[in-house]
């Protein structure tokens, strides 16, 4: 499916929610809470079930609200650090209809979750250069403490919605298993 066709139904709400879907759509809803640092995340999103839920925003049969955030906790401390400054990179891209090719080049450039430095600044600078955004400005907001507050705010937004790993996706506020395959069991 062309980038495009999906890049224009884009919003950027201010809790960091990302909704994709045509104007007249309100529902039903799918919630997708993802990580950028989660290899799992990563098979989603570039699997059959993440493609399908593109076509059914961009045929207005559903409004998709990605959330991403932060599982990773204390426990892990490089993956967490690799996952926040992803995060925040995240809520740099403020031109709505950079953002989806954002979120798919940070997938694409994923680090190994133990990578220690993965995701720097340097690459998610160089990423969103790559995608049309400029990079001074964006450099800025990567370092900025508002926007590593605003990061952990998302974060603590998904705990607080009973997200316990990622990908979670609900549909209509129900939790779906996202491994099999929905176009094919009409699941999604």
């Amino acid at each position: 499916m062309p980038a495009a066709l999906v890049d224009r139904l884009v919003t950027l709400e201010q809790d960091g929610t990302v909704r994709i879907a045509q104007l007249d759509v309100a529902g039903p809803t799918m919630e997708i809470y993802e990580d950028y640092q989660c290899p799992v995340c990563l098979e989603f999103e570039q699997g059959d079930n993440g493609a399908f839920v593109r076509e059914l925003a961009v045929k207005g049969e559903i409004a998709v609200m990605i959330h991403p955030m932060t599982i990773f906790q204390d426990d892990m401390p490089i993956t967490r650090e690799n996952s926040r400054r992803a995060l925040i990179a995240s809520l740099c891209v403020r031109d709505p209809s950079k953002w989806l090719r954002y979120h798919d080049e940070l997938y694409a450039h994923q680090p190994d979750e133990l990578q220690k430095g993965g995701f720097p600044n340097e690459q998610l600078v160089q990423l969103a250069s790559k995608v049309g955004i400029p990079a001074e400005e964006f450099a800025e907001c990567l370092t900025s403490p508002e926007t590593a507050k605003r990061a952990d705010d998302v974060t603590a937004l998904g705990f607080s919605r009973g997200v316990e790993g990622t990908p979670t996706i609900r549909y209509q506020g129900q939790d779906l298993d996202w491994s099999i395959n929905w176009r094919e069991t009409g699941q999604g």
